[in-house]
């Protein structure tokens, strides 16, 4: 599979660059943000947060939604000037909220994932935690692939120009009801598409301590896995978009708030954390 014709990758000081991408193509590489020890911290705190037994099995999964606030060390990303240059650059603004996290742990054998969008459009009444905060402007900051990416390996897959809210979908393909996914015309109306087949299709190559940068809407999915697979990330969001979250505010948050250091206290006010649990009614 071929890669694009046009240059994805840029270094932490060519930001316009990136961003430049990133609004043509909906995606990009920034090159080198954390270093190597901080990649190797970073594994050894989602192997003791996420499989502390080692028991997860072969073929499978693992995921953390509020990573952050159990995780010290990924913390050290807000400490980092050129990932949060990259935040800065991406909202516009320094003045940022903590908005979300996450860490992903994979076995090999686990298999690709479905096309998909992290993005909601404002929901008039929304339905789930994700519909309350994966909105408008909340949306920012990228993913470390803790292994790098390589299709031989496993990682991510975007897909090209697919980053417009009115993206009509890839050829031979029709849009769910709720724009979250896609399926083969004719198949089943609520299915999410799980291989590589799909026209736009660019299977990203990275090396660890690289981020993933991608826009609100682009589409993407992980590729099939053939490694024990590390994923973490520390998202922000302009502070004055603010979250009215209808969850109260968990104790883990609060003791990951009491517990940061002062020059990173800034951050806290407006973290909303996620029930995932929570509908409208409960």
């Amino acid at each position: 599979m071929k890669g694009p014709s046009y240059n994805i990758y840029f270094e932490p000081d060519n930001l316009d660059g990136a961003l430049a991408c990133m609004d043509e193509h909906g995606y990009c590489v920034i090159r080198g943000i954390i270093d190597q020890e901080l990649v190797r911290v970073l594994k050894a705190s989602i192997d003791e947060i996420l499989d502390p037994e080692r028991d997860l099995p072969p073929a499978s999964n693992r995921f953390h939604v509020t990573f952050a606030e159990y995780s010290e060390p990924i913390w050290r990303l807000a400490e980092i000037p050129a990932y949060m240059n990259y935040v800065e650059a991406r909202t516009g603004t320094d003045e940022l909220s903590w908005h979300r996290s996450a860490a992903i742990l994979r076995t090999p054998g686990d298999a690709m994932g479905g096309w998909h969008t992290d993005y909601y459009p404002t929901m008039p009444v929304p339905t789930t935690a994700d519909e309350v905060l994966n909105r408008g402007q909340a949306v920012g900051g990228g993913l470390f692939y803790l292994n790098g990416s390589h299709p031989d390996r496993s990682g991510l897959a975007v897909i090209e120009g697919s980053h417009s809210p009115d993206w009509p979908g890839p050829d031979g393909f029709e849009m769910t009801a709720d724009r979250k996914s896609f399926h083969p015309e004719g198949d089943d109306p609520a299915s999410w598409y799980g291989k590589m087949d799909v026209p736009g299709c660019v299977p990203l190559v990275a090396d660890p301590g690289d981020l993933i940068c991608f826009m609100p809407y682009t589409y993407h999915a992980n590729m099939a896995t053939h490694e024990r697979r590390y994923t973490c990330g520390l998202g922000f969001r302009a502070k004055s978009f603010s979250i009215d979250a209808p969850w109260p505010l968990p104790q883990s948050a609060k003791d990951r708030i009491a517990a940061l250091p002062d020059q990173l206290q800034r951050y806290a006010e407006g973290y909303t954390s996620i029930d995932e649990s929570w509908s409208p009614g409960n």
